[in-house]
Parts: C-alpha cells; structure tokens; sequence
C-alpha cells in the first residue's frame, strides 16, 4: 500500500521535457511573451458574463497551459505538419497563436476582442508583433462566412464546452474553413475525470455554481458541456473525419507544484488510465475531395495516443497491479460513507436543537403564564386587603345602651 503521508513533487514544466523536447521550449517562451503581455491589466471584462473567473489566477492558468502547447504542437509535428495556414478560433489570450506563429505558420486569431475591452491589449500587441492577423467575431461572424480562405490547421481550444447549446454549428463551421486534408484541433475537459467521478461519488456537482450561474448577466459563457473521449470521437466522426486520434492529459494539478496524500494516488491512477485524465485533446484530418476515406475504429480506445510516457514509466509497482483500481474505489466509497455518517450525526444535533428550541420555548410561555397568574394574584389580594381596610374605616361606631 502507498504511504498515504507521502508527496510528489511535479517539477513543471521540465516534467515535460523528456517527452516534449522540441516543443517545451518555445511553448514557454510563448507563456512568458503573453504573461508579461498582461502584467497590470484589467481582467475584470473577463468575468462580466462568467462570475467563476472573478479571483481567477490567469498567470497560472496560462503556465499550466504549456501542457496543453506542447501537445497541439508534438500531435501536428507527428503529422508532418509544421508549417501552413493556421487558424486559431476562439483565440482569447492568443498564447497558441504565438506558438504556431513563432514555428513559422501563418496565423490568423478569432476572438470577440472588441466585447473584451481593454483587456487583450497586451496580447493583441504581441500577436501583431509576430504576424498573426486578429480578427474580431462582431466583424467575421461565428461562422466565419466573412473569412475567405481555408486553412490546413484549424485550432479550437477550450471552446467547445462553452457552446450553450448544439456543437453541431460550430464544427461544421470548423470543418467548412478546413482545407482538404486539413488537422482539426480540439482541446476541452474530462467530463469524466477523476476529480469529478470523485465529487460525483460525494453527491457534489461539477457543474458550475447554479447561485453564481443564475445572477450573471447573460449570455451565461462558462463551461454548458464538457465530453468523454467516446463523445469527443463520435463528433469527429459525424463531421466525416478520420485519422482521428486522442489525447488525455492533465495540467492544472501543475499549478499546485507539489502533491501530496490523496492528490498522488489521484495522479497515478489519473497517469494509469487515460480516461480518468483532466483534459482530452483531438486531432483528425479532413478527407481531401475524391480521396478514400481510412476507416475509423468504432472502439475508442483504439484511436487514444499517450505521448506522455515519462510518467507512465515512473508508475509505481503497487500501481500496475491491475486490482490496485480499487484505491480510487475504496478511497471514494470511505469518504462517501463518511459523508453520510457524517449528515446523519448532523441531522440527529439538528432534531435536538429543535427539540431544545421547543422546549426552551415553552418554558419560557409557562414561565411568562405563571407569572402573569401570581401577578394578578396579587393584584387581586391587594385590592382585597384594601377594600377590607376602607370598610373598617368607614363603619360606624356601637351606640352605648346608657344612651
């Protein structure tokens, strides 16, 4: 059994150079040109229609985003892609813009920056320094029918899973603006991941905040969907893609630097099995015009790609059991069945509260009635005495029989 007191230090993000070495450095210095970009800046436009992004550490946010740079990167490298026209839809911060800008392709960036205010001022800057051509959605629209041109790469990262509704319109957009034999890629998270099967197992939502999500000015933009690997497949394969294949990762848990107790058995079962990672990232291709078409695996599984195989070396033996599953199982069930002892004892003080709160009531109603009564009581004594005392005083005096 793992040593439940022991932690893991993450070393990010030069845990990732041994698999990413081409790409970790120039998806670092893309991090640093965008983070120095934002130094001082208002964000608050941000969160105007997403209240979660309020306190959100954006810096951080945009670090433990290299994991997710040097994927997009290594995936279309392992392609042979590394050069061409690049769009990059839903852009924000701009920082895979820069990446894929500064590696030579010719970038465009989407984004409604205009909405956003001052706030992408620095990035804007950066983006415009390197080449990249920025595009507002007020101005192209969201399905992009302003842009004439077609791309060989279309990046669509963090997007999808703020779609309030259908996905369908935007990925027939995407895949509209793709040239033939174009790569689509997608990033967004785990609907399933470990964290969220553990909150799930807790009765917690991993939904956002319904109070925050009901007060925030409309259009509500944070996360309506997230997807499983098998959903994020089937998409690709509705819009007619192949060569389709998946990655499953993870990256915010880099922000906290050093795991410890539960957080480590959660990263090796997380490094264990892929579906259980945070975040899913997908490349397909179009199928160029009159070209066959290679079938696609109806398994999922068959199309999951784990680049990562520095931590898949560094599992621990207890690890490979494959029975050792039920650490997650055992872990959750306990703080379940915690959870229930938990709000039964709590649920018991709650009636006995209640309880006392009655009482306390009553007696204090009896103690106001018996007081009323001894004080009419007294009152009533006191007239009494006093009516006693105005008959004596008022009755005659006996006559003497002499007179």
């Amino acid at each position: 059994m793992m040593d439940p007191h022991q932690e893991l230090k993450l070393d990010f993000p030069q845990c990732l150079e041994a698999d990413f070495p081409d790409e970790l450095p120039a998806a670092c210095a893309a991090f640093e040109s965008i983070a120095g970009a934002i130094e001082g800046a208002d964000l608050t436009p941000l969160s105007r229609r997403s209240p979660a992004l309020q306190t959100f550490d954006w810096r951080s946010y945009l670090h433990c985003s290299i994991a997710r740079m040097v994927h997009a990167a290594a995936a279309l490298r392992r392609r042979g892609v590394t050069s061409g026209r690049l769009l990059d839809y839903g852009s924000y911060f701009g920082n895979f813009s820069l990446l894929f800008a500064r590696a030579g392709f010719s970038v465009d960036a989407v984004d409604k920056y205009r909405d956003y205010q001052a706030a992408f001022a620095g990035p804007r800057r950066v983006l415009a320094e390197s080449g990249v051509r920025i595009h507002d959605f007020d101005d192209v629209g969201y399905d992009l029918t302003a842009l004439d041109a077609r791309y060989d790469v279309v990046l669509c990262m963090g997007v999808i899973e703020h779609v309030p509704s259908s996905p369908r319109p935007l990925l027939e957009t995407l895949d509209r603006v793709l040239a033939g034999g174009g790569q689509l890629v997608i990033d967004t998270p785990n609907l399933v991941h470990l964290y969220n099967r553990q909150k799930f197992a807790r009765g917690d939502t991993v939904l956002a905040d319904i109070q925050a999500q009901y007060e925030t000015e409309l259009p509500f933009e944070g996360h309506h969907r997230e997807y499983t690997i098998p959903e994020l497949a089937w998409l690709l394969r509705r819009i007619g893609h192949h060569r389709i294949s998946i990655e499953a990762f993870n990256y915010s848990p880099y922000a906290l630097g050093t795991l410890v107790s539960r957080d480590v058995y959660n990263h090796w079962n997380m490094v264990r099995d892929p579906a259980m990672r945070e975040y899913l990232m997908s490349v397909s291709a179009k199928p160029e015009p009159r070209a066959a078409v290679e079938p696609v695996a109806s398994d999922w599984r068959a199309l999951v790609e784990d680049p990562e195989q520095s931590w898949v070396r560094s599992l621990p033996a207890e690890m490979t059991d494959p029975d050792s599953g039920a650490i997650f199982g055992y872990e959750e069930l306990q703080l379940a069945e915690l959870r229930k002892a938990y709000d039964a004892i709590q649920h018991e003080v709650n009636v006995r509260d209640e309880m006392i709160r009655d009482l306390h009531e009553r007696l204090v109603r009896e103690v106001q009635l018996r007081d009323e009564i001894i004080d009419r009581l007294h009152r009533e004594q006191d007239w009494m005495r006093s009516g006693w005392r105005r008959f004596v005083i008022r009755r005659p005096a006996p006559q003497s029989q002499s007179s």
